[in-house]
């Protein structure tokens, strides 16, 4: 499933002129909720390894859609967020993703799709817990 949402989700933002993958999606995505991210919180929010991160984040950068800005409190630190450009772009991105999960959704219940999220949550939360030895 998550390869077929991520496939349509690429194939949609390309077919609007639009060239970003679904792993920049996925940061842009952090990154309009939670502004202002070091790169290691973004790795830990994203679940994914620092080398990936900081990849992504070098294209997004040259894509003009993430601003790398000193820390005023700590300059060793780097803080993340969207540019203006970055913005705008994630909102065209979130009209289409919203249209795919609309698809994706289709003649499913609510209460149906409640109970997928509690059980895919579950489950991400017990993977969670292995990985730190809980």
């Amino acid at each position: 499933m998550s390869f077929l949402l991520r496939r349509s989700l690429v194939q949609r933002f390309e077919a609007e002129g639009l060239d970003v993958s679904a792993e920049e999606w996925a940061v842009l995505l952090i990154l309009q909720s939670v502004p202002d991210l070091t790169a290691t919180e973004l790795s830990d929010r994203s679940m994914r390894d620092k080398t990936t991160i900081t990849r992504t984040l070098d294209r997004l950068e040259r894509k003009g859609l993430v601003l790398r800005l000193r820390d005023t409190k700590d300059r060793r630190s780097v803080r993340l967020s969207l540019s203006p450009m970055g913005q705008a772009v994630f909102e065209e991105l979130a009209r289409i993703a919203q249209g795919l999960i609309k698809q994706t959704l289709a003649g499913i219940a609510p209460e149906d799709v409640e109970q997928a999220l509690t059980v895919m949550k579950r489950m991400a939360a017990n993977l969670t817990e292995e990985q730190h030895g809980l």
